[in-house]
């Protein structure tokens, strides 16, 4: 009886474990169907992510140079940046003075040299030079200084640094001050800063 009943469960056996091996190779298959899948869908995460901080790089890069070309055409206009402009510093200087009628005004413009400072450097590729210019005046007070230093910044966009001032009485102090003639001798050396950038 033993004998018969394993010719009969023998086919029904078979097929049972084969479908129990096909059944776990399709899991294992599935498995490894899902984990190539996984590593495809992180690998598109990360190259998502990767394009998405080039872009956002890129957007911020060409801000970045929509502002300095801004600036830098700002500066361009105003001859902070190019070739010296030289008689513009002079008209700001005349149209300054007409303004404030100093007794005694006169300027000597010196050729342009490198503009050095301690500590002041500058990248490769831009050169800094400035324009040496020396003042002598003739003022009633000191505050002339100051009014035609200030009138000098408003009036014209260009950068000057003051490198020097002496400022001398022309009579004793115990002498009252005249309001027809100049007090006050003063001599100062201005510097036109421009920036060539090649």
């Amino acid at each position: 009886m033993n004998r018969i009943d394993w010719f009969y469960l023998k086919r029904p056996i078979s097929m049972l474990l084969g479908s129990v091996l096909i059944f776990v190779l399709l899991i294992l298959a599935s498995f490894q169907w899902e984990k190539m899948q996984n590593e495809e869908y992180e690998k598109a995460v990360a190259t998502l992510r990767s394009t998405h901080k080039i872009y956002s790089n890129m957007v911020n890069d060409i801000d970045l140079l929509d502002q300095y070309r801004t600036l830098y055409s700002d500066y361009k206009s105003s001859g902070l940046v190019g070739k010296e402009r030289r008689l513009s510093w002079i008209e700001s200087l005349e149209s300054t003075n007409q303004v404030l009628r100093l007794p005694r005004l006169t300027y000597d413009l010196n050729p342009q040299e490198k503009f050095e400072r301690p500590n002041f450097k500058v990248k490769r590729g831009v050169e800094v030079n400035s324009s040496p210019m020396d003042l002598s005046m003739g003022m009633l007070h000191e505050e002339d200084l100051f009014a035609l230093l200030e009138g000098l910044r408003l009036s014209i966009r260009n950068l000057f640094t003051v490198d020097s001032c002496l400022i001398t009485r022309s009579s004793p102090v115990s002498s009252s001050l005249d309001t027809q003639k100049a007090n006050l001798t003063t001599t100062c050396t201005l510097r036109w800063v421009t920036i060539d950038a090649k």
